[in-house]
């Protein structure tokens, strides 16, 4: 640990001279953003007492701060407002989603504050190339029933995915992290990311470090390629995440994923296997998923078909979750985009009254700007 201090030290020591030469000009401050309106029509076996249909919105401002020194030093700052009117549902925070400071050049990237690590930004699977809300990555998430046991719901390493007991949840997605990213070499690059503690995040430190379910010292690593051939394009990568349980009663986060997307003429394919090993669970507990889709782009229409299936088990515990989603999106004006998505999807699990199918249809429109 002492070796990584002092290798920071040193960093920041550099980004200090750099930072002292004269500024070429007042940094630019742009803002854009987007709001979402959707509107669901859901039929599952835990829906009881409930209506069969919702409405929801979500709104975010982003603003965007961009600056260059003399000597070359790229700088600047990112932060994501939420702008609803309650508190954002996926736990990301109260006042924003993301807030950091960035440094770059010819060296490559820093990015310090509280955003997504290295291994959810690099990682790829099929919801990269899907449509509408996200497809298995999506806003049906929102309008399903949880089930009170622990699914793998979305296509995410366990710090990305958050609680397995319900619909996933981004609270330990964007911990306060320095992430640092290759320029890319040959199509090649690669990043890295280290946060302290996995519940601290804005102002919140706790440095806690015994806390059941929390992880400390976490590292994202990422390596990630990209190449085009004539009208073939390629991508792939491989992702993990590494830190200590804070708690003996479960075992170390290591969590891996990889995952390879092809596209030609308009059409794409996807696919990844990511294997959360016993990551924050006792030692006989063991998780993974596996993702594939398919995509078409034709103009200002899209569509895409999207599957997951991933399973927790060990323990007297055998939760399986499948969800296949379809979806579509037409951009009818710069910045306007209608959309239709419906999602089929399966919990089981041994236990009984631990299970739940259901289908999610979502029609909505986005405007970004």
């Amino acid at each position: 640990m002492k070796k990584i201090l002092l290798g920071t030290t040193g960093l920041f020591g550099a980004v200090a001279l750099f930072a002292g030469a004269a500024v070429a000009e007042t940094p630019k401050v742009t803002v854009g953003g987007f709001i979402d309106f959707q509107a669901g029509i859901v039929d599952d076996d835990l829906d009881a007492a409930q209506r069969d249909y919702g409405f929801r919105n979500d709104t975010e401002v982003s603003i965007q701060v961009d600056g260059k020194s003399d000597a070359g030093l790229g700088y600047g700052a990112v932060i994501d407002l939420e702008a609803d009117v309650t508190a954002d549902s996926d736990g990301e925070g109260l006042n924003a989603s993301r807030t950091y400071i960035f440094l770059d050049g010819t060296w490559g990237r820093f990015e310090l504050g509280s955003n997504q690590g290295a291994a959810e930004t690099m990682k790829v699977d099929a919801s990269n190339i899907a449509r509408a809300t996200g497809g298995i990555d999506g806003a049906w998430t929102y309008f399903a029933n949880p089930t009170g046991s622990a699914y793998i719901t979305t296509p995410s390493l366990p710090l990305g995915h958050g609680s397995t007991l319900a619909l996933g949840g981004e609270t330990t997605d964007n911990s306060n992290k320095i992430t640092y990213y290759s320029p890319r070499f040959s199509g090649f690059q690669f990043g890295v990311s280290y946060a302290p503690d996995s519940a601290d995040r804005g102002q919140t430190l706790t440095r806690g470090d015994t806390t059941l379910g929390e992880s400390g010292d976490n590292f994202d690593l990422a390596l990630g390629y990209e190449g085009q051939w004539d009208d073939v394009g390629f991508g792939t990568s491989v992702t993990g995440q590494f830190g200590d349980s804070e708690s003996s009663a479960v075992e170390d986060l290591g969590a891996w994923n990889i995952g390879a997307w092809l596209g030609y003429a308009g059409f794409s394919v996807a696919a990844s296997y990511g294997d959360w090993d016993d990551s924050l669970f006792v030692s006989s507990v063991d998780g993974d998923y596996w993702t594939l889709g398919g995509a078409y782009d034709f103009g200002p229409f899209g569509a895409s078909v999207t599957y997951l299936d991933s399973t927790i088990d060990g323990a007297g515990i055998e939760n399986d979750f499948s969800n296949l989603v379809v979806g579509a999106d037409y951009k009818a004006a710069p910045g306007l985009t209608p959309y239709a998505e419906v999602s089929f999807y399966e919990f089981d699990a041994a236990a009984g009254g631990l299970e739940n199918d259901g289908t999610a249809v979502i029609l909505g429109t986005q405007l970004a700007f």
